[in-house]
């Protein structure tokens, strides 16, 4: 395959992965009572969080 086919798809599939994210988080807000901004900003902190744990 070529690499800039490689690297396209790698990029739908991460932008997939941000689509249900960000579905999961406002599933969690609507489901909680939660403002939507405050769970997509505490998901980006524990997803840093565990990033940098995981190096």
């Amino acid at each position: 395959m070529n690499e800039d086919i490689v690297y396209q798809e790698a990029i739908e599939r991460i932008n997939q992965l941000v689509d249900e994210v960000i579905q999961i988080c406002d599933e969690v807000a609507e489901d909680n009572n939660y403002e939507r901004e405050w769970v997509l900003e505490e998901f980006r902190k524990a997803f840093n969080k565990a990033k940098n744990l995981n190096k």
